[in-house]
């Protein structure tokens, strides 16, 4: 199976981590993972990814914080936004800060499949 792209997911729930890493993966992407933001920075420096699922409310560093500290180093990163909060200051912020969109959990996959492949299509 041709590979669809690469995406990092970002969250501390590491049982949707797995999940949805197991539903992209046979989907035909390369799913990568990281634990929270400080981790997700680490694995952004060593590799670019064509999407960047964050979870918007995690411990340490928030998604839209850690989306800056990306932004930073990979510009033009394509970061969809997770919530299962109604954290409606941090979702303004992150789309302010240019995020790609917001999913909220309970996550529909095929939404998600459907942002990541439209975030991969070249810009006019």
């Amino acid at each position: 199976m041709e590979e669809k792209g690469s995406v990092l997911i970002v969250n501390d729930n590491t049982s949707l981590c797995r999940t949805l890493s197991f539903v992209l993966r046979r989907k035909g992407f390369d799913a990568a993972l990281a634990k929270d933001g400080l981790e997700a920075i680490e694995r952004v420096r060593e590799r670019p990814f064509d999407m960047i699922l964050m979870d918007i409310k995690m411990p340490l560093l928030n998604g839209v914080e850690t989306y800056r500290r990306i932004k930073e180093m990979r510009p033009g990163a394509a970061v969809l936004m997770m919530t299962a909060y109604s954290v409606e200051d941090l979702v303004r912020e992150a789309l302010e800060e240019g995020a790609y969109g917001i999913v909220y959990k309970p996550l529909d996959i095929e939404k998600v499949i459907s942002l990541i492949e439209r975030a991969r299509e070249p810009k006019p």
